[in-house]
């Protein structure tokens, strides 16, 4: 199975300069724990909860931005990818979330819930 078979192609973002107290409130609307941050289009890192968490070590949500606590060393996949292949990496770095990228542009993302689903709809 490929990651473009189980990936969300309903990606939601953010932009570096967005403050953390925005990004907890697109958190909870859409009912995610991370998100791509993606500047002019390109993806520059990902934010996720636990960033966020120990960003407030060094300031408040309304005064940290998304800059401040995103990682910036994104592990990446292509569509064509195996889905295997990303659960794998998914374990091996500790990752719980692979952004899926297509000609420099975020297309999809695929979660550990995703495979989780994938895997039991298989079974």
């Amino acid at each position: 199975m490929k990651v473009v078979e189980l990936m969300n192609k309903d990606v939601v973002t953010c932009h570096p300069t967005e403050k953390l107290n925005i990004i907890l409130n697109k958190l909870e609307l859409f009912n995610i724990a991370g998100m791509p941050v993606v500047d002019k289009g390109r993806l520059v890192g990902i934010v996720c909860q636990s960033d966020i968490l120990r960003g407030l070590k060094k300031g408040t949500m309304a005064e940290l931005a998304v800059s401040d606590v995103m990682t910036t060393d994104v592990v990446t996949v292509p569509p064509t990818e195996s889905a295997v292949l990303v659960a794998k990496i998914m374990v091996e770095k500790h990752i719980n979330r692979v952004p899926i990228i297509d000609n420099d542009k975020v297309v999809g993302i695929v979660t550990r819930g995703d495979i989780i689903k994938a895997v039991a709809e298989c079974g």
